[in-house]
């Protein structure tokens, strides 16, 4: 088989190979015989990442980093893709690993050989101890012989969340019954109530999965993070209370002032400071016009610009 066909067919996920000499089984169901003579490789790091796009993962911003994270609106966790030559460019949440033998009988999914893959860019995930003196992000990396496993991982990492085929789910409530029946509530109470239980549901989750620490300090330590909506709860729309698009995840002393309209941040993220804050208390907070988001995606501005506008005492 002429090579360059070799290795198109390869990459479609159409015939594999172990071992240059080994035989090439053809497309299933189309009865071809054995070709030899080719090797199989792994698919590179931007046919992962594009494959991820085109099944509707995005990506925010980044530069500068060993690794690319991608984020699916069905998934509480982002997957991420090495940006080196490595066989096993995706790697994903331990918490994934309970289905990792499902994944692994895919024909061309293949796992690192380590355990784990650690790096300190992968924002959100876990620590352990490895190799070195402290703590370290790690997560599973998996590699993949052609399109046609990409393709079908994605679909089961996907269909396991209800995301493929629209599978419609019943929304909980916002508040259990015996509150919303029994007890008379303020306004104030009411949201409060329903900030939890939806933090419950996986709104913070969302959000330290999408940040992986604070927004403006990249503090990482999940006790000092709050999850902060920029349009409040208050004059939110349904979907826009769900959007973590709408949120932001903030150290106590920012996310504080964000919801008194204190600080806020400009189209570029830059933060501004509001003239009721004195110098004083600027200084106390830690607080310099070099402050900002650490990344910033178009859904955002949106929601920023209502913040300056309805809530930042300019």
């Amino acid at each position: 088989m002429h090579p360059e066909l070799s290795q198109a067919l390869l990459q479609l996920g159409w015939i594999t190979q172990q071992d240059f000499g080994g035989a090439i089984t053809g497309q299933p169901g189309k009865g071809q015989g054995p070709v030899s003579g080719v090797h199989q490789v792994s698919l590179r790091a931007q046919d992962v990442i594009a494959a991820l796009e085109g099944a509707g993962f995005s990506r925010p911003e980044q530069s500068g980093l060993k690794v690319v994270r991608l984020s699916h609106p069905a998934l509480t966790m982002p997957v991420f893709v090495k940006q080196s030559a490595s066989e096993t460019p995706l790697v994903l949440h331990p918490k994934y690993e309970e289905h990792l033998s499902s994944w692994l009988s895919i024909q061309g999914v293949e796992k690192g050989q380590a355990p784990y893959y650690h790096n300190s860019n992968l924002r959100g995930f876990p620590k352990r101890r490895n190799t070195g003196a402290t703590d370290i992000s790690y997560g599973i990396d998996l590699g993949f012989l052609g399109l046609g496993a990409l393709d079908e991982f994605i679909r089961q990492l996907l269909d396991q969340t209800g995301a493929v085929d629209g599978a419609p789910t019943t929304p909980k409530p916002l508040l259990p019954q015996c509150f919303s029946e029994e007890l008379p509530l303020t306004d104030t109470e009411r949201e409060a109530l329903i900030k939890a239980r939806i933090g419950q549901n996986g709104y913070r989750e969302a959000l330290l999965a999408y940040w992986g620490g604070c927004a403006v300090t990249d503090c990482c330590v999940p006790e000092l993070l709050r999850a902060s909506h920029i349009k409040p709860w208050r004059a939110a729309s349904s979907s826009e209370r769900l959007d973590p698009f709408n949120g932001l995840l903030l150290t106590p002393n920012l996310d504080l002032a964000f919801d008194q309209g204190l600080i806020s941040f400009d189209e570029d993220g830059l933060i501004l400071l509001s003239s009721d804050l004195d110098p004083a208390s600027i200084k106390a907070l830690h607080l310099t016009p070099q402050l900002c988001l650490r990344q910033l995606e178009t859904r955002h501005r949106g929601y920023l610009a209502w913040h300056r506008e309805h809530l930042f005492r300019a």
